[in-house]
């Protein structure tokens, strides 16, 4: 894929990688002990939160124009995907439909969608294409979506487009990015038409799911009295429906980040290098049944290694309470993990890669066209993409990250659990799993980066 996440030097560490881990773990552990001092307040108490009207951005929703706007941009993207990945250039690099789908929408949506609110609601191609189509079609479901599905849909069409990212190899294909768009596009046409929109969307739709639970971590909220600005992950301890099919998705949510992070470690490098006996005779087959054998592995152990956590943090807070809510709530509470972890691990691919993509704009199909050549001469900055700003920065997000992730998660066990000494018994386990993941996190982050020195 475009020079995904690509270094060309590595930061000489001033102390042993061990001392970076060990610190941004300690600054995890005693922002426990903090929240613990500061945050007793039990029951319903725990996760309410203020939240504060906002009257312009309430107009401005109230008229058709930000669905619009947003519609019209999302179609054109989408259609920009199918042109440039059909009639453009074969290499990625010189292909703008890999910026568009890897950068744009895969890292810059998702971000943004954490730091602001829902914006897919307004950006989203199918849903707009949909609601133009219902202008002249009299669309109706015609079948009813089983409730015992849930989200599995969804499930597996993210597990889908996380395999053709991560093990296909074929990602940075334009033509096969191009069709994989066309048949998801038709796939979730089909499936709105036949079930109805929103059903599709909410169920089975895997970047509504996706995007959904990102907007929880945003500050702006809306229903139907208007929008209003709340603290940030305030709404990942709003009531949710619950189900194995959520903390799955969740869960996939976090190993796919990190299966892309290891994939640039030297210790995966080694492991593909002595399995090549096994998978080279298979030749690209062999290469997908790899690297896809350890992404179900790894995502097996999060989803694992999770259930077994909060066993245990069912068992010390000593209350009756239904598991699959109790496990679907605390799922929540590591959203914002997967969050800093997208942002940490995509710095340099949004910060220095995605400008390649203005010289793109002069001859965006490489037909020799001149369409805007004061877009040709322009030279990417590196100023954000030292290797040393990257590491501190990705140390900066992975350490608030988790921070958030111990106060959302005290505050659910002060609503779950009755009792301040149950609920700070229940978060032991999940303040050894908070840390657990700082430092796997951080490891994984510094292979590709840092060198001791």
């Amino acid at each position: 894929m475009i020079l995904l996440h690509g270094f060309g030097q590595r930061f000489d560490l001033s102390v042993p990688l061990y001392l970076y881990l060990f610190a941004a773990c300690g600054v995890v552990f005693l922002s426990f002990v903090l929240v613990v001092i500061f945050a007793g307040t039990e029951g319903d108490e725990a996760i309410r939160y203020p939240r504060r009207r906002i009257g312009w951005l309430t107009r401005l929703a109230q008229t058709p124009w930000p669905r619009a706007i947003g519609g019209v941009i999302g179609v054109l993207s989408l259609v920009a995907v199918f042109v440039a990945g059909l009639f453009g250039s074969p290499n990625s690099f010189y292909n703008p439909a890999e910026y568009i789908v890897w950068i744009f929408f895969w890292a810059v949506t998702v971000i943004l969608t954490g730091l602001v609110g829902n914006l897919w609601y307004l950006l989203n191609p199918w849903a707009a294409i949909y609601d133009v189509m219902a202008r002249v079609l009299p669309l109706q479901p015609v079948r009813t979506l089983p409730e015992r599905l849930g989200i599995w849909p969804a499930v597996v069409a993210y597990f889908a487009f996380a395999c053709l990212e991560l093990t296909s190899g074929l990602a940075s294909r334009p033509v096969i990015v191009a069709l994989a768009a066309a048949a998801y596009t038709f796939i979730t046409l089909a499936g709105m038409v036949l079930f109805g929109r929103d059903a599709w969307l909410q169920r089975c739709e895997a970047f509504s799911v996706l995007l959904g639970i990102v907007a929880r971590f945003g500050p702006i909220e809306r229903d139907r009295d208007g929008v209003y600005l709340r603290p940030w992950g305030a709404g990942l301890l709003e009531p949710s429906p619950s189900g194995w099919d959520r903390i799955a998705f969740v869960i996939l949510m976090l190993s796919s980040l990190a299966f892309d992070g290891i994939l640039s470690t030297p210790a995966w490098q080694d492991f593909t290098v002595a399995l090549e006996p096994l998978w080279l005779p298979l030749g690209v087959f062999g290469f997908f049944f790899v690297r896809t054998l350890g992404f179900l592995l790894l995502s097996l152990t999060f989803f694992l290694v999770f259930v077994a956590f909060m066993e245990a943090v069912i068992y010390l807070g000593q209350e009756k309470a239904d598991v699959r809510r109790t496990m679907t709530a605390f799922a929540l509470t590591l959203v914002p993990i997967a969050l800093v972890y997208n942002a940490a691990h995509n710095y340099s691919y949004v910060l220095v890669q995605s400008q390649y993509v203005v010289p793109l704009l002069n001859d965006p199909l490489q037909k020799g066209w001149h369409l805007w050549p004061a877009a040709a001469t322009f030279t990417p900055s590196f100023a954000l993409a030292q290797a040393s700003t990257v590491w501190y920065a990705q140390i900066v997000l992975i350490v608030v990250g988790h921070i958030v992730a111990v106060i959302l998660s005290h505050l659910r066990a002060n609503s779950v659990f009755k009792g301040a000494q149950r609920a700070l018994l229940s978060q032991y386990p999940m303040l050894l799993l908070m840390v657990v993941y700082t430092f796997t996190s951080l490891w994984i982050l510094a292979q590709p980066i840092t060198r001791e020195a």
